[in-house]
């Protein structure tokens, strides 16, 4: 992950960083080569807090268990992430690199539309309403910081 979460997002565009992830996980040819690296990402997130891991920061509509906070420091964002599924925690490991140091409004712009890019599976529909309702708790807790009513998908 060192070679993914090298450098700060401030000077990237959200859409600079998706290319990237994309572009790592193509250095794999083989599928299971992919879920390694996706696995590793999400084995070198930062252990999340005890506290944090509560029913407010709970991902409704995910088939795992799988918690998200952001954590703002002057107007500036990070996101702590947890999950008990391999597979889950190593995408909020992505969205955790996408979200570092970016504004609450940023945050509201982040889709989930590059997963599609990393060309590693074919989602079951449980999956695919997990990923939704990652964005959307995600999406909820950036408006909370800025009272915006409704962010688009």
């Amino acid at each position: 992950m060192k070679e993914l979460f090298k450098e700060k997002n401030s000077m990237k565009s959200i859409m600079e960083l998706e290319r990237e992830i994309v572009e790592a996980f193509d250095r794999f040819a083989r599928v299971d080569e992919k879920y390694a690296y996706l696995f590793q990402l999400g084995n070198e997130l930062p252990e999340m807090s005890v506290d944090l891991k509560n029913q407010t920061n709970l991902v409704e509509g995910c088939q795992s268990k799988l918690w998200f906070s952001l954590i703002e420091e002057s107007g500036r964002f990070s996101l702590s992430a947890d999950s008990d599924s391999m597979v889950i925690k190593g995408i909020a490991a992505l969205l955790v690199r996408i979200v570092e140091d970016r504004t609450a409004e940023e945050i509201s712009q982040i889709s989930m539309d590059f997963i599609d890019q990393l060309n590693i599976w074919k989602l079951p529909s449980e999956r695919n309403n997990g990923l939704v309702a990652m964005l959307d708790h995600l999406h909820q807790q950036a408006r909370e910081y800025t009272g915006i009513s409704k962010i688009a998908r």
